[in-house]
């Protein structure tokens, strides 16, 4: 029942609004507004004559094979699929849409749709999806997968986040057709793309920032829309729509010094920045390891042999952070020490040689 006051509420709509929400099915030979009903919808009882007044069709009796059909994504049958989660670091609780207890989940677990995610200090997730898009989730945040799902008969996910508080960065795979969606969903604004690399992030004061690194994202909050093209970036307080998008501060130029030991990260401060953020992955698996936030341009830190990488951006005064400066580097292990040569041996080869040459 509750679809269908939705579809009610649907059809009150413009056409412009509603076209968001709908998904094109172009008619074919025999179809019939009762055969798309029987095929598509969830309760195809009453679905015909609905339709017919969504799309506004005086005769529903009288429709031609070719004509667009405008369905509401509500009303379609739909399949949820799981996520997976890829890489695990520190303690990542999963509190179960189902029900039941929170658990810690390891890595190749499934997430489903409902469930929620939450990151301690100092721990992080990766999460991937059926259509191979990412999320990082970082430390101190709490994601709900509100909603993830594939309708039958397409080749398209609907994708819903809801981002409570703390920081993801987002790698969505392009969309190949209108019926594939991603979307990021905060206590104060929500973020709609189609294929693009960009963060997201709720602070304490429930401010949401959006920084788009590839593509483009359209954020929109009490009302308002901005369009934030590749290299922008916006912000929206609660309850205020957001501002206009502003440029993203320059990639520090970084450089590194590298030991058995550790690594070292110089770069030349900008003048425009109010700080420095860095985060520091495990290349294999993406996995974040730590992160930092800086007022001098160097850093420097301990780590154990292996394989990363260093994102270093520049913070401007709103808190919006820049563009990505990514510089990989290995740690090496020692090389082995060269045993010391026993000086008493040495002295009694050099004896007896000597002794040899004076009996001669």
């Amino acid at each position: 029942m509750r679809v269908w006051l939705c579809a009610a509420l649907l059809l009150g709509l413009t056409t412009a609004a509603a076209a968001s929400d709908d998904w094109h099915y172009t008619l074919r030979p025999g179809d019939t507004l009762w055969k798309v009903c029987q095929q598509f919808a969830q309760e195809p009882a009453a679905c015909w004559r609905d339709l017919a007044s969504h799309n506004s069709l005086k005769n529903p009796h009288s429709v031609e094979p070719g004509q667009n059909l405008l369905v509401p994504i509500a009303w379609l049958k739909e399949k949820p699929i799981p996520a997976r989660i890829v890489a695990v670091r520190g303690e990542v609780m999963l509190y179960p849409a189902a029900g039941g207890e929170a658990r810690q989940v390891q890595s190749g677990e499934t997430v489903a749709f409902g469930d929620a995610l939450e990151t301690a200090t100092g721990a992080s997730a990766r999460l991937e999806f059926a259509d191979q898009s990412e999320v990082v989730i970082k430390p101190g945040s709490l994601l709900v997968v509100n909603r993830y799902r594939r309708f039958l008969d397409q080749q398209g996910e609907q994708t819903e986040l809801r981002l409570q508080r703390g920081n993801i960065r987002n790698t969505v795979t392009p969309a190949s057709n209108d019926d594939r969606t991603f979307k990021v969903f905060t206590p104060g604004a929500v973020a709609a793309v189609r294929g693009t690399e960009y963060y997201v992030s709720v602070d304490a004061g429930e401010t949401t920032r959006n920084e788009v690194v590839d593509g483009r994202v359209d954020v929109s909050a009490r009302g308002t829309r901005r369009d934030v093209q590749a290299g922008f970036a916006t912000l929206a307080r609660l309850d205020q729509p957001p501002i206009e998008p502003v440029p993203l501060l320059p990639a520090p130029s970084v450089e590194l010094a590298v030991t058995h030991e550790d690594v070292a990260a110089a770069w030349p401060t900008q003048a425009d920045a109010a700080s420095y953020w860095l985060e520091w992955y495990r290349q294999r698996d993406g996995l974040l390891l730590g992160q930092a936030s800086l007022q001098a341009g160097h850093w420097q830190q301990d780590l154990p042999v292996g394989d990363y990488r260093l994102l270093v951006r520049a913070v401007d005064e709103n808190g919006l952070r820049g563009h990505e400066s990514w510089t990989n580097f290995s740690i090496e292990p020692a090389p082995e020490p060269v045993p010391e040569k026993d000086s008493k041996w040495d002295l009694w080869v050099f004896l007896g040689g000597a002794a040899l040459l004076l009996a001669l």
